[in-house]
């Protein structure tokens, strides 16, 4: 059953109408350059007081390496934040990251790579390539778990795949928190799924896909929609999805298809949850997270 600080919380995103301000043309636009000319929030107090940080730059793009202090391990978590491809880095991010790093004591990098309508997936992948080239000199491939929440989720996937299909060295682990995997929001299913989800519309999932994309590319293309691609060959996954969220269809389709190729794939589904609900101060989101730590600390074997 629901919990009643999930049902309120629920309640009073479908009550801001968020999900249709950012359906409305313009508006929609205004509201990603205000969040752009804001920037990136910065790590929340508790990852400053804990944690040694060191920030750098990758083609201009910030690049944030922390490891607590105190009760460190072998974990090194590979982070992808998600926003639709679109919008900056928040603090909800940060303490879903503070979260990991009390539970599991593992390293984390958090690339913040550049973002559409300004940038495409081409120089957003190229940044977050070399960045995950950097972990892995640091840490080794074998120590990192890749993660990702929505839009940080399917570009969790695809790097794998893209490092799977150039050789390189492949993360231990993955774990997609509401994964964003299609651009085109093809799946019959997301109609009637939009009627429960209270923030991502069909439309919106097709808007911000053609903004990541490049003039005349098809959205259903590699890597800008990772579903499509092969899944054998790569490192076990954790996925979670709530029921109520349109982006359920694409984790759905992700285990279908994981299962006909042999792809270890664990799908976590949670009734009458919300997009991303495991990053939120609702008892649900405790419950993945410990489901989240197991996975990572048993990781290594």
């Amino acid at each position: 059953m629901i919990s009643l600080r999930a049902r309120l919380l629920f309640a009073i995103v479908r009550l801001s109408r968020l999900k249709n301000y950012l359906l409305k043309p313009g508006r929609a636009e205004k509201y990603i350059a205000r969040d752009h000319a804001r920037g990136p929030a910065s790590p929340v107090r508790w990852l400053r007081k804990h944690c040694d940080i060191e920030k750098s730059e990758i083609d201009g793009q910030p690049l944030y390496r922390l490891r607590p202090k105190e009760n460190g391990t072998f974990l090194h978590i590979f982070y992808l934040h998600g926003g639709g491809y679109a919008f900056n880095i928040v603090s909800l991010h940060w303490h879903f990251i503070k979260k990991l790093i009390r539970k599991t004591g593992a390293s984390v990098t958090v690339p913040i790579y550049p973002l559409s309508p300004e940038n495409k997936w081409d120089r957003s992948y190229a940044m977050v390539m070399e960045a995950f080239r950097q972990a892995v000199s640091r840490h080794g491939a074998e120590n990192i778990v890749v993660m990702g929440d929505s839009a940080g989720g399917g570009f969790s996937l695809g790097l794998s795949q893209m490092l799977r299909d150039e050789g390189k060295a492949l993360p231990a682990k993955l774990v997609l928190l509401s994964p964003y995997l299609d651009q085109t929001a093809a799946d019959a299913t997301q109609a009637e799924l939009e009627k429960t989800d209270v923030l991502i519309s069909v439309e919106g999932i097709r808007r911000l896909g053609s903004w990541w994309m490049r003039e005349g590319e098809d959205p259903a293309m590699f890597p800008a929609s990772p579903l499509f691609a092969p899944l054998d060959r790569l490192p076990p996954m954790l996925v979670f999805a709530g029921t109520d969220e349109v982006l359920l269809a694409d984790s759905l389709r992700l285990k279908q298809k994981g299962d006909e190729c042999g792809a270890n794939i664990e799908l976590k589904l949670y009734d009458r949850m919300q997009h991303v609900w495991m990053l939120l101060p609702i008892p649900e989101a405790k419950k993945a997270l410990n489901e989240i730590t197991g996975f990572l600390l048993a990781s290594k074997s």
